[in-house]
This record gives structure tokens, sequence and C-alpha cells, in this order.
């Protein structure tokens, strides 16, 4: 009974997650910023975002039926998801992304579409509300033989005056999100010698001033 719950519980959390994930408010954003570039007669740009929109479409729905994929999966998901959102802003956010050289991509394997909330949180919670320099950046390394760590980082308002601009909002699904995130992370620790680790840090410069926030999640490989 015990593993029947337990197996109960982690198809709600999958179909929560995929919900999350293919939320209407992005699908319908998503292909009206697209319909701009056809209305506009950017036949190219339509084009192309039109793929990246139906590949990531696509990989979200392959994820949804695994618990786990490779890391390269859920990185290549992670840049389309961004270049998508990107569109809204016009292309105005700098997204890198720098994986270290002794990490095996495929052997990898983490929680599917795991990264997603967070950079949702950035982009809408973080960069939205700037009108110019919207930096996002990614980091994966390995830290010693026994966590996959990602790192990342966004150069927006900081949480504390997202979360007041939050709290005006009728709209609260990111928070729902992360929590469903968390659960994932637990379940997904279970099965390893160590546990996952998630930190969000505050970012302030010299005059004590936010200058964004940094997500560190951290999943054990043994």
């Amino acid at each position: 009974q015990r593993q029947l719950r337990n197996d109960k519980r982690i198809i709600t959390l999958e179909q929560e997650m995929l919900r999350n994930q293919m939320n209407p408010h992005f699908i319908f954003n998503s292909l009206n910023s697209i319909k701009l570039y056809i209305i506009n007669n950017e036949k190219e740009n339509a084009v192309y975002y039109l793929n990246k929109f139906s590949k990531l479409i696509r990989k979200i729905l392959s994820s949804s039926m695994v618990e786990v994929i490779s890391l390269n999966d859920e990185l290549e998901t992670t840049e389309l998801y961004v270049n998508i959102e990107n569109i809204r802003f016009n292309n105005t956010i700098n997204f890198q992304m720098r994986v270290e050289e002794d990490i095996n991509l495929e052997s990898i394997k983490i929680p599917s579409l795991i990264l997603q909330p967070f950079l949702e949180n950035s982009i809408w919670h973080g960069l939205s509300s700037k009108n110019e320099d919207r930096q996002l950046r990614i980091h994966v390394e390995k830290e010693q033989s026994e966590f996959l760590k990602i790192e990342i980082q966004d150069n927006g308002i900081g949480r504390k005056k997202a979360g007041k601009i939050k709290q005006k909002k009728i709209h609260k699904r990111n928070s729902v999100g992360i929590a469903i995130t968390e659960e994932r992370l637990k379940n997904f620790a279970q099965s390893m010698h160590n546990d996952y680790d998630l930190q969000f840090i505050d970012l302030y410069d010299d005059n004590d001033e936010p200058t964004g926030t940094k997500v560190i999640l951290k999943f054990p490989l043994k």
C-alpha cells in the first residue's frame, strides 16, 4: 500500500508538472508573438520561431512521459524555452549557457523539465521589469564526483521587489511550479546516496541595491 501511494503521488506530480509546463498563457503568447512576425511580413523569423516552438512542444510532451532524461536533452529544452520567451522581449535577453568540459551530457540523468520553473521565475519576475541590459546565465559543472551543480543567475530586480509586484497580481502559478519541482527533487533523491540541494541567493551591489538572483541547484550523482 505504501508503494501504491508513492506511485500515485509520482503520477500526480508528473501530471501537475506537465500542466505547469504546458500552461495556456505560455502557448497563447508564444503563438501570438509568432503571428506578429507573419503580420509584419517577417516570414523568415516566423518560420524560424515556429520551428523552435514546435520542437519545444514535442520535447515537453516526450519528456513528460519519463521520470528522468539526459542532461543534454534538458539543456536543449532549456535553450528552446528561453529562445521562445525571448521573442516577447524583442530578443533583448542576453542568454548564455556554459557547460564545463568534464561533463558527459548523455550519461548524466536528471528529472525531466526540472529547470523551466526557475527560468520562468528569472524571466517573468526578475527581468521583465527591467527596460534594458537583461542578462540570464546558466553554468553547469560537477562538484567533486558526487553532485551536478547548475547555477541560474539573472540581473533582474531581485526577489524582494519582484515579490511586492507579484502580490498585486492574481496569477501566482510560478510559486506552485517551484513547489512541484521541489517535490520532484525529493522523489529523485530518494534513490540516491546523497540528497539534493536548492538555494536562492539574493545579489546586491556595494550600495546594497539588488542586482539579481542566483539559484544553485545540486543533483546527486550517487
